[in-house]
């Protein structure tokens, strides 16, 4: 097997790994529960890179959990904060844990699973097209 096509398999390898870290990701979501939370700010984080640097939001959203009210610090930054301050945003928990919340969208849901097929994609791309 040449070089390009050893490229081409690690990124359908990652592929393969983005589909079964999507499926076992939505099956636990299934089980997580529905309800709504308010933006109440952002937690900005700086980095540097290439001298240069970055500012991400991540979004800070209170919701309540039977009862409970519950703050969720995103993981997910943006580098523009993506709703206004006061907005309702959608929120899924876990029942059975009172660290596991997410904002129920794609790319908070997914993020993951979203970077693996990107990355699986590119390199599967790449090889095969040098193999040609």
């Amino acid at each position: 097997m040449t070089k390009e096509l050893t490229v081409a398999a690690v990124g359908a390898c990652l592929l393969l790994v983005a589909l079964a870290v999507f499926l076992r990701r939505r099956a636990r979501l299934s089980r997580w529960v529905s309800t709504t939370g308010v933006l109440v700010g952002y937690r900005v984080r700086a980095t540097r890179r290439d001298g240069r640097r970055r500012t991400y939001h991540h979004p800070l959203v209170q919701y309540e959990r039977q009862g409970v009210a519950c703050m969720h610090d995103s993981a997910v930054g943006t580098s523009q904060p993506r709703w206004e301050v006061g907005a309702a945003l959608p929120v899924l928990y876990d029942p059975a844990s009172h660290d596991d919340a997410c904002i129920d969208t794609v790319g908070e849901k997914y993020f993951i699973a979203l970077w693996l097929a990107a990355a699986g994609t590119i390199t599967t791309v790449v090889g095969v097209a040098v193999a040609r």
